[in-house]
């Protein structure tokens, strides 16, 4: 059984795949009409769930084994983003995207992985983006949390070899995805929008293949950005990020969350 902070595509995936799907979270309203669509492809419940409350969390972990059974994959993708410069972001909105794309995956994992130890196999899949190995102005709080899912996830994935456990743990970072997150963001120069479906597909394959870290594009994110990182002062590193785009890149970024 796969246990989703809601992603429709990744989930009619998971389905055609023949697998039980359990999605969570906060909008009853797109929560009750995605599972009416995704019901057709197969075994689809959901549950309401505030992911950044840690007691919800871990009473959501309590029904769904009581209902369904233990979660042998557990997929972390909710996130927020709220684009400004860091004296223009209200306090609690700091606080809300690092608790929703962060602080949240703590409280998941702890609730899901002792049933995963318990039977020696699993596999957990962390959201991270682009812009948690290369942080861009106007982002602080969004590309804080991204770099923090990444080191959560090296850690924990080593704490599983460390006791021999056969737990997978895969970061996912994509560049910018057309799911409206980033509303009217412009595109740095060379990327382009990516479509949920080029991403989902790269992680259902990673799940398969229990690979570590999927990047889309690969070349790009995974390559490209840590060489440069590594081999140019920081200076001009900074030099060659403005001249990109990637510094005015989020100016106008509006999104589709309140946060």
């Amino acid at each position: 059984m796969v246990l989703l902070r809601c992603s429709k595509s990744l989930a009619g995936m998971l389905l055609s795949e023949g697998c039980s799907v359990v999605l969570v979270d906060i909008n009853e309203k797109a929560l009750k009409k995605t599972v009416e669509e995704l019901s057709k492809k197969g075994a689809c419940k959901s549950y309401l769930c505030d992911i950044s409350d840690r007691q919800a969390v871990y009473d959501l972990a309590g029904k769904v084994k009581n209902d369904l059974g233990a979660v042998s994959i557990l997929i972390n993708n909710a996130g927020i983003v709220k684009a400004g410069e860091l004296m223009d972001l209200a306090d609690d909105v700091v606080q809300k995207i690092i608790d929703i794309n962060l602080t949240a995956m703590f409280w998941t994992c702890k609730a899901f992985l002792p049933d995963m130890i318990g039977r020696n196999e699993g596999h957990v899949v962390n959201f991270a983006s682009a812009g948690g190995i290369l942080a861009l102005p106007n982002l602080s709080a969004y590309c804080a949390s991204k770099f923090g899912v990444i080191g959560f996830t090296d850690a924990v994935r080593q704490e599983m070899k460390k006791h021999k456990l056969n737990i997978g743990f895969t970061s996912v970072c994509p560049n910018t995805v057309g799911t409206g997150m980033f509303e009217g963001a412009d595109m740095v120069v060379g990327t382009k929008l990516l479509k949920p479906e080029e991403v989902t597909k790269r992680v259902l394959k990673a799940i398969k293949k229990n690979k570590a870290m999927v990047a889309v594009p690969t070349i790009p994110v995974k390559f490209l950005t840590p060489l440069t990182k590594l081999l140019l002062p920081i200076h001009a590193m900074d030099w060659l990020n403005g001249l990109l785009g990637m510094w005015t890149a989020n100016d106008m970024t509006t999104g589709r969350t309140n946060a």
